[in-house]
């Protein structure tokens, strides 16, 4: 159950829909009507609370929060820690197990933060709630005193991230130590994050969802490396599809495809495997388009595999999730 006081403002949540289809009711960052049609990984990470945040200026000393999950993943990489900030400034890390979990939180000293906080990109008096990247939340309840985030307190740009695991943030702490987290600080932006851990097919049904989508500056989109683990023929479609609808439909903002990312099937083949031509295709179609607000990044580069990957070789460690993110919003910078 949800009792949420009506100044607390959601972030990167949809709607509320059974849990599976028959489970409780939990957040879920796309509509349900769109869930239903994707690949059976999406289906369940849609309801992982990546990138979740409840938001809110704190009155009282302190605030009481329970988080209920139905549902945690990937607890090697992370998965069932939610983070409190304050503003930009992080305060807390707390684990989050399946059933209730209570938890809390005491103001900071907010006139030394302010010393620090000039031009913040989130303002210190603005609470934000990240809930955990791989968890299904079922139920939260809130107490203390709280208004309403004021003008201000919040970027005033906004990116769109659309990926896989890694864009979900697998091997970060938090949905703010993700790469895509970290990239949209370095751009002073809000970051809506669709990343689907095994998920990211690019399917025509999210192609069109993601085109009608009108609520973002600037747009990511990882062709990563779920696309390998498609018949070639319909990864190919897929992608032209998505590259060249989004391109059209948002023809009026900036938007950077990213290349797969270093992965096991690069090291298994030299470089010279599935994950290689992919790229390749990616950056094709891109540079096809002769479009001035479309570009390609070469995910190849994003980070040393030495300290960057875990031993799946595939997913970033912690080291990996800034390294990508410092690269990939320096490359987005000498293009916009």
């Amino acid at each position: 159950m949800f009792h949420l006081p009506k100044e607390i403002t959601l972030h990167n949540i949809e709607s509320v829909a059974p849990h599976l289809g028959t489970g409780p009711d939990s957040l879920l960052r796309i509509p349900e009507t769109l869930r239903v049609t994707l690949n059976d990984n999406a289906k369940t990470r849609a309801f992982h609370s990546a990138g979740c945040e409840l938001r809110f200026r704190l009155n009282s000393p302190s605030f009481k929060i329970n988080i209920e999950a139905c549902d945690v993943g990937a607890t090697q990489h992370g998965g069932g820690l939610a983070q409190i900030l304050f503003g930009d400034f992080s305060h807390s890390y707390v684990p989050v197990v399946m059933g209730k979990n209570e938890f809390e939180f005491s103001q900071p000293n907010h006139e030394n933060l302010a010393k620090v906080s000039h031009n913040p990109i989130f303002n210190p008096k603005l609470v934000r709630v990240l809930l955990p990247t791989h968890s299904a939340i079922c139920g939260i309840k809130l107490e203390g005193d709280f208004s309403a985030p004021e003008p201000g307190d919040i970027p005033s740009r906004r990116v769109l991230h659309y990926g896989s695991s890694i864009t979900q943030g697998s091997g970060s702490l938090s949905s703010r130590e993700s790469w895509a987290g970290i990239s949209a600080r370095n751009l002073d932006a809000d970051l809506i994050n669709l990343g689907f851990g095994g998920g990211c097919h690019c399917e025509p049904e999210m192609t069109d969802y993601l085109c009608a989508r009108n609520d973002f500056n600037f747009a990511v989109i990882e062709s990563g490396i779920n696309m390998l683990e498609l018949d070639p023929e319909t990864a190919e479609a897929n992608i032209r599809n998505l590259i060249h609808k989004f391109s059209i439909a948002h023809a009026d903002k900036p938007i950077f495809f990213v290349g797969v990312f270093p992965c096991h099937n690069d090291i298994q083949n030299d470089f010279q495997g599935r994950a290689r031509a992919f790229r390749e295709l990616v950056e094709t179609e891109v540079k096809a388009l002769n479009q001035p607000n479309i570009h390609f990044i070469d995910g190849k580069q994003a980070l040393d595999p030495r300290t960057g990957l875990t031993t799946d070789l595939t997913h970033p460690s912690p080291a990996g999730m800034i390294q990508t993110g410092e690269f990939v919003s320096a490359e987005i910078k000498k293009r916009m």
